[in-house]
């Protein structure tokens, strides 16, 4: 009798996990969708509509990641937005201490180190002059990171082709330098599949894009 008690216990214990799971899997992925549907003339309000609901899922969900992963790139997304300094500062430095909680839960994810690039490259973008050369150093030992954990991660490739965009000629930067390191993105976003429907999966279009103007002639 104990033994069949035990067991029935474990099986309840096992169906409400996966009830959880399959909830907290939902949730995200209508999430995602939300970020993915984002335009120009709205991104602000849904940014922050999907900032607010990966919030409520972190706060369920204390042993996850992504949901603050999530929220970092809201908060990137929120900061391009704001038309003052201060403003973005204030987005992007929410967003470095989400990602760095993120860290804390799953270390060595290559897609934390892309998100950590990503923060620090908008970083020098309020204020390239005097951010440029510390943090530019710093984004890209971060994208080295992500490349080591995941040779085969896109959004790593994007980032560093972007940020060559924005790279003085001087520096080793340029359209001209950018341009091979986009078109290695785009090959390994053709043959990128995420491990599960709520793994991150952004940059394509925006590197499709970055591509193309790089190849406009001047």
């Amino acid at each position: 009798m104990k033994t069949l008690t035990g067991i029935l216990f474990a099986l309840l214990i096992a169906t409400t996990m996966n009830a959880e799971d399959a909830k907290y899997v939902k949730a995200m992925e209508k999430n995602i969708a939300m970020m993915d549907s984002a335009k120009a003339e709205t991104a602000g309000t849904v940014y922050q509509d999907a900032y607010n609901a990966f919030e409520r899922i972190a706060a369920a969900n204390p042993k996850e990641w992504l949901p603050l992963y999530y929220q970092s790139f809201c908060e990137v997304m929120i900061g391009l937005q704001q038309k003052e300094n201060p403003k973005k500062d204030e987005c992007l430095d929410k967003a470095e201490a989400l990602i760095s909680k993120a860290d804390s839960i799953k270390p060595d994810q290559s897609e934390i180190y892309v998100m950590k690039s990503f923060v620090t490259s908008m970083k020098i973008s309020v204020d390239p002059q005097n951010r440029g050369q510390q943090l530019g150093m710093r984004s890209s030992i971060l994208l080295g990171k992500a490349m080591q954990l995941d040779p085969e991660n896109p959004r790593s490739y994007f980032l560093r082709g972007q940020g060559l965009v924005y790279t003085p000629e001087q520096f080793g930067g340029g359209k001209e330098k950018a341009i091979p390191v986009l078109e290695k993105a785009l090959e390994k976003f053709a043959k990128f599949k995420p491990s599960s429907s709520i793994m991150p999966h952004w940059g394509e279009t925006r590197c499709k894009a970055a591509l193309d103007e790089c190849r406009k002639p001047e």
